[in-house]
Formats: structure tokens, C-alpha cells, sequence
């Protein structure tokens, strides 16, 4: 940290030195709060002066206000007044904001309504944080009462056409909801987390009062602490349970924000500063789901809610997914991305190979994120004591040992600089470590700094006998197959065409459930099999096939329709969670090809499909 910012931070713990270390930490974060905000001023200003949008004076005057807040809660702060800092950030900020919001112009009132609402939540988040209740109930009112006056004042008095007419509508109803969902949470949040540090500070003052009678007391103190982790304990599995129901819960918004998003980017009429923060939405919207996904699996093994499905596996075609799945990424990077399969294995194991793959593809993926270009990564799997032993090796950046020994607790890298130039959560390797202890082994790391790192782990697999697949065929004969392709996306349907007709194969091809049924329908003769995407517009592959089956039952069904319920369909999915195959299977799919798909899998299931006489 350079020499400015070491000695405003000690002037900072040195005014909380006589405070508890939790306000301490309060006024650091409010600190780096408000430097942020020094930082961002200028540069949206400057970003405001280049692109030139209408109303310049006034979005520069809001971009002060905001600077001028920082300032004097910055001097607040270093004075040891942490809560009338926060008090002047949300005040400061909030005034100025919501007089000078009336004077938007009348060309952009929905993205302005936008900006504000974001804006908004913003602050009350920060009001909830470091502010007084009494402040963060005012912020509230504010908030509520503008949002109310300028729907009426901006909105409801310029005519607004179209899709933006509901999203007006949406951000007034929709936003007085959030804001007020968002202030009761934040509310127990805070006054929860309040209550856990005063009763932190309660039992250090016990503890201070049992190392001075500790022979006395010793015997009744140990109770009280036994007790004590019991609801600590306790505390952590009621935590592990609402994680993961909220994270479920969220879900549900989150993906109407991003495809209310993806509309937005489709509007021709857009302009385009607001098309640009419709992308944003979008895009951090994707990241977040993607983060609430590793956030739910820790929450389901911190819950004991994650279960292992021990089914045969293939080891040798799992080993070349995974890597053939980031070959791709290795090659964009310059790094060479091998496998090394020890004589000896045996062909099939039984396990839970979603797992192990998720586990595999975690190592890979981070090898090949953390190897500089011309660099290698190398999966190898042994035989091992009590097991299989997997190894992955690269040739990257290294570690010391006192980064392995925090490796794999959760949120944790190397150090803040690996997050913000490689990026990730730090939630994949704590999850693979969990995974590989359900399974009955230990993920273990060997690494030294610029010598490159090595992740192995060795889990118990009981080795399987499984019957060759028996085919009349020889591997590369023509399969001479009508195959009816449903996927909507125009580059799968290439690759797939271009793979079907490598195998001899005819193909008609539909985008969505709804052209499968018009095509099934309509004049024969019917294909001999179904390859159905399942994530498909209009109609999906899941509601397609158990129309297609119900022809089966329907007294009404033609004869044609009746012939083409037989038909095998095989599902095509991105989705290789066991639940996803699970629903594929209820609607009536006879098999499961998991993208991305190769040749080999795909010959599988076509003569598994339809066989050969």
C-alpha cells in the first residue's frame, strides 16, 4: 500500500485503538467505502466528458455530490466518529441526489429511473451498514417518497410506449417492494450481527473472568462452554439450511432481471448508454448466478445435504471429457494440456462420476488459469493405496507453504492481487475438497513458488466388469439413419449436421418442441430417431416429449401419430446434474447425450437408439 494511504489507515486504527476490533474493522471498511468513491468521481466524470450524454452539468453536479460526501465522511471517520461518518455519507449523498433527480430530462425518464433506483439501493444498503437507525429509517422515506413523486412527476406524466410502459410501471411497484424487502433484511442482518458482536464481547469478558478464577471455576465454565458450541453448532446448520433455501429463493428474480435484460439489448429504439447498462445488467447478473451455484454447494455440504450417486463409470472417456472440455481454453492460453493413464486400471469403475468430474474439471480449470503460455498441465491417474490416485500437475506460478496450508478454505487465494488479476471466487477448491472427503479421501496440495503446483488425492473406486456393447456394425460403418434434429441454436445444428452426416446419417432439423410436433405430423416418412435439445424457446424438449408420448393414450391420435410416439429420443443438454438427467427421463427421453458432443458418443447412443437387426 503506498506510504499516503499506510499513514491515513494508522491514523484510522490509532482514533479506534480504545474501540472494540469490530468497530475498528467498521471504520477501515467505511474508509475504503469512501476512498472508492474518490476514485470513481473523476473517472465517471471524465467517462461523462468523452461520451457527451444530455444533461452534462447536471450528471457532473451529482458525481460532487457524491465526492463531497466521501470527503466528509472521511473526516468523521478519522475523528473516531464512525457513526456520524455514516450518517453524513447517506445524508450527503441522499439530498442532493433526490432535488436535483427532478430536473431530469424528459427524453430518458425510464433510465433515469434505473439509475436512480440503483443508486438508491445503494445508499440504503450503506444506511442499513454504517448509519444510525434513525438515519436509515429517514433514508428509507426519502427513498420511498421520490421514487413515488417522480413515477408521478416523470413518468406518469410523459407518454411512454411499448415494453418501457411496463418496465415504468415495474421499477415504481416491483422497486417500493425491493426497497423494502431489502431494508427488513438488512435489518435483522445487521441487528444479528450486532447482537453476535456484543455477545463475542460479553463471552471475552467471561473468559478474562475464568482465566482469574479458572481453578475454582473450571469445572462449571467447561459446561457453560460445551454448551455454548452445542448452539454454535447448531447456529451453523440453521445458517447451512437458510443458505441454501435463499440461494433457491434468489434464483427465481435474479433470472427475471437477466432476461427482462436481454429484451432491453434486443430494442432497436434503445440508446445507447442505456443498451450499454442493460448489457452490465446482464452480464453480472450471469456472474452472480454462477456464484450463487458454488455458494449452494458449499451450503448443501455445510448442511449435510449433498449426496453421492455411485453409478458405473468409464474412466478413460471421464479423463478425456474433462480435458477435451478445457483443451480449448489451455489452447488460447498457450498451455499444453495432457492425460497419462497408468497400465493396470481397469476400464470401468463405480463411483459417483459427476462428482469426480466436477472435482477434476476444478484442478484443470486452475492449472491452466495459474500456467503462463508455454507452460503444461498434466492429469495423471495410478493405481493407488486404497484406491485410484489422481494427480494434477502444472508448471505455473507456485505456491509458499504458508498459501497452501489456507488453500482450501472457502473464499481463499493466493492473496488479493490473485483475485484481481486472475479472477474466481475462491470457492472451487474448498468445494472439490469436501467432495473428495465424501468420498473418502483427503485433497492434498505440493507446490513451491515458480516451480509450478501438484493437487492429488486418492479415493476408494471398486473396479466393475462390464459387458462390451455387442453391434452388428463395425466402429466406422455408415449407420444409413433418418435422425430428427431438435436444437435452436444455429451452430450446434452445423456441428451436429456435420457429425450426423460423418456417420451416414440423414437429418431434418427443427428449433424448437413446437416444429418437432409440426414435423412428426405432417407427411411421412418418420425419422428413426430424435436427438431433442431439452433448454429450447416456444416449446421445450422436456413438454415436446410427453406430447410426443401422449399421442400413445389419446383416442384421437392418428396413425402416424401413433407411430412416431414409439420413436427413441434421446435428450441433448449443456446440464449434467443428476436431477436434470432425472427430468429428462420422466418426460419420456429414452437416453442422455451431455454437450459437448463428440463422435464417438454420439455413434453410442444412435445404435443403443435404434438397433441394428
Amino acid at each position: 500500500m503506498p506510504s499516503p494511504f499506510s499513514a491515513f489507515f494508522r491514523q484510522l486504527d490509532s482514533a479506534y485503538r480504545d474501540q472494540t476490533y469490530f468497530l475498528g474493522m467498521k471504520a477501515r471498511l467505511l474508509a475504503v467505502f469512501d476512498l472508492l468513491f474518490l476514485v470513481f468521481v473523476p473517472l465517471n466524470i471524465a467517462k461523462i466528458l468523452l461520451l457527451q450524454p444530455p444533461s452534462i452539468g447536471l450528471r457532473i453536479g451529482l458525481n460532487l455530490c457524491f465526492a463531497l460526501a466521501a470527503v466528509l465522511s472521511l473526516r468523521e471517520a478519522r475523528a473516531g466518529r464512525l457513526e456520524r461518518a455514516g450518517n453524513v455519507l447517506v445524508l450527503v449523498a441522499l439530498a442532493p441526489i433526490h432535488l436535483l433527480a427532478f430536473f431530469i430530462p424528459a427524453s430518458q425518464p425510464v433510465g433515469a429511473a434505473i439509475q436512480l433506483f440503483i443508486t438508491d439501493l445503494v445508499l440504503l444498503l450503506f444506511a442499513l451498514i454504517f448509519a444510525s437507525r434513525g438515519v436509515a429509517f429517514v433514508a428509507l422515506a426519502v427513498i420511498v417518497a421520490s421514487h413515488v413523486f417522480f413515477h408521478l412527476h416523470a413518468l406518469d406524466t410523459r407518454p411512454i410506449l411499448g415494453s418501457l410502459e411496463f418496465a415504468a410501471d415495474t421499477i415504481l411497484h416491483e422497486g417500493l417492494i425491493t426497497f423494502g424487502f431489502v431494508f427488513c433484511l438488512g435489518l435483522m442482518l445487521v441487528t444479528m450481527i450486532e447482537a453476535a458482536h456484543r455477545r463475542s464481547e460479553e463471552a471475552l469478558r467471561e473468559t478474562r473472568l475464568l482465566n482469574e478464577n479458572l481453578e475454582r471455576l473450571v469445572a462449571e465454565r467447561t459446561r457453560e462452554l460445551e454448551a455454548a458450541t452445542r448452539r454454535a453448532n447448531e447456529a451453523s446448520r440453521v445458517k447451512g439450511e437458510f443458505l441454501a433455501n435463499m440461494s433457491h429463493e434468489i434464483r427465481t428474480p435474479l433470472n427475471g432481471i437477466i432476461a427482462i435484460a436481454d429484451l432491453l439489448q434486443h430494442r432497436a429504439d434503445l440508446p445507447s448508454d442505456a443498451a450499454s447498462q442493460a448489457r452490465l445488467i446482464a452480464e453480472s447478473g450471469e456472474l452472480l448466478m454462477r456464484l450463487i451455484g458454488d455458494v449452494l454447494d458449499l451450503s448443501k455440504i455445510e448442511a449435510s445435504q449433498l449426496e453421492l450417486e455411485v453409478q458405473p463409470f468409464d474412466l478413460a472417456t471421464l479423463a478425456a471429457d474433462c480435458t477435451g472440455l478445457l483443451q480449448p481454453r489451455a489452447a488460447q492460453g498457450n498451455v499444453t494440456l495432457l492425460t497419462e493413464l497408468a497400465p493396470g486400471l481397469a476400464s470401468h469403475y463405480e463411483g459417483d462420476g459427476f462428482r469426480l468430474r466436477q472435482i477434476l474439471l476444478n484442478l484443470l480449470s486452475n492449472g491452466i488459469k495459474f500456467t503462463p503460455p508455454g507452460g503444461s498441465v498434466r492429469l495423471v491417474i495410478s493405481p493407488g493405496d486404497g484406491g485410484i490416485r489422481f494427480e494434477v500437475r502444472d508448471t505455473g506460478i507456485g505456491m509458499d507453504e504458508s498459501t497452501c496450508r489456507r488453500l482450501f478454505q472457502r473464499f481463499s487465494q493466493a492473496d488479493s492481487s490473485t483475485t484481481r488479476r486472475y479472477g474466481g471466487t475462491g470457492l472451487g477448491l474448498a468445494i472439490s475438497y469436501h467432495i473428495v472427503e465424501l468420498m473418502g479421501g483427503r485433497l492434498e496440495v505440493q507446490s513451491e513458488p515458480d516451480h509450478g503446483s501438484t493437487f492429488f488425492f486418492t479415493i476408494p473406486l471398486r473396479a466393475i466388469a462390464v459387458a462390451p456393447a455387442v453391434s452388428s456394425a463395425p466402429a466406422d460403418a455408415r449407420l444409413d439413419l433418418h435422425v430428427l434434429v431438435a436444437e435452436d441454436n444455429a451452430i450446434n445444428r452445423r456441428v451436429i449436421a456435420t457429425q450426423l452426416e460423418k456417420l451416414g446419417c440423414r437429418c431434418t432439423m427443427a428449433v424448437d418442441g413446437g416444429e418437432v410436433l409440426a414435423i412428426l405430423q405432417g407427411r411421412p416418412p418418420l425419422p428413426d430417431v430424435i436427438l431433442m435439445d431439452c433448454d429450447m424457446p416456444n416449446l421445450d424438449g422436456w413438454e415436446a416429449a410427453r406430447r410426443i408420448r401422449a399421442w400413445t393414450a389419446d383416442p384421437a391420435a392418428s396413425a402416424l401419430q401413433r407411430r412416431a410416439a414409439a420413436l427413441p429420443i434421446v435428450a441433448l443438454t449443456a446440464a449434467t446434474l443428476p436431477e436434470e438427467r432425472a427430468r429428462c427421463f420422466e418426460a419420456g427421453m429414452n437416453d442422455y447425450l451431455a454437450k459437448p458432443i463428440k463422435l464417438a458418443g454420439l455413434r453410442r447412443v444412435l445404435e443403443s437408439a435404434v438397433p441394428r437387426s
